[in-house]
């Protein structure tokens, strides 16, 4: 599947780094890079759809989804395989989110997870809520298998929607949701 790919950029890295302490959340972490990960997948995904990684919402939107209050970006640090799945936490899935973007920031190691300059983040497809947590949750196992303390909803990414799609697919639901959106498109 083809599929969308943003670089990371020093001045993507240097802001995303400034915003982790700010915006970390206080639950279980299975990386020391989730956070800086998180905010570059949303700073790559307004790339992607703005053409500027500065129209993002990161750091206004706690409590909300990270974009237009619709969409949510989810990230995953790690070598990138066809075989990764967009993984929501069960407590997450309980609120409900309209869409989900996966999106995997593509290091060379799994287990020192490096982000510099240049490293590529993969924009991998989306999927309503519906079909991101139709499937029960369970926990999921890591490397090593270990399990997670908490049950989490996963939709294997070559199940996801193609992003070739998600403009009017988005676009239709900020209509419905009566959402302006205030992005000029790329």
């Amino acid at each position: 599947m083809d599929r969308p790919v943003v670089e990371i950029t020093a001045d993507m890295l240097e802001a995303a780094a400034a915003l982790v302490r700010e915006t970390q959340v206080n639950r279980t972490r299975v990386s020391p890079v989730d956070t800086l990960g998180g905010i570059l997948g949303e700073f790559a995904f307004a790339h992607w759809l703005t053409g500027d990684w500065r129209n993002n919402e990161v750091g206004s939107n706690r409590g909300k989804a990270d974009l237009f209050g619709l969409i949510e970006i989810k990230t995953s640090v790690y070598p990138f395989r066809e075989s990764l799945n967009l993984v929501i936490r069960e407590d997450y899935g309980a609120k409900f989110k309209d869409v989900y973007v996966q999106h995997i920031i593509n290091v060379s190691d799994a287990y020192r997870k490096d982000i510099v300059p240049g490293t590529q983040v993969i924009v991998c497809g989306y999927a309503t809520h519906a079909q991101a947590t139709s499937k029960p949750p369970e926990p999921m196992t890591m490397k090593g298998g270990a399990k997670t303390p908490y049950g989490v909803f996963k939709t294997p990414i070559s199940a996801l929607q193609p992003m070739a799609g998600f403009r009017p697919f988005f676009e239709a639901l900020a209509r419905e949701k009566g959402v302006t959106l205030g992005y000029r498109d790329a």
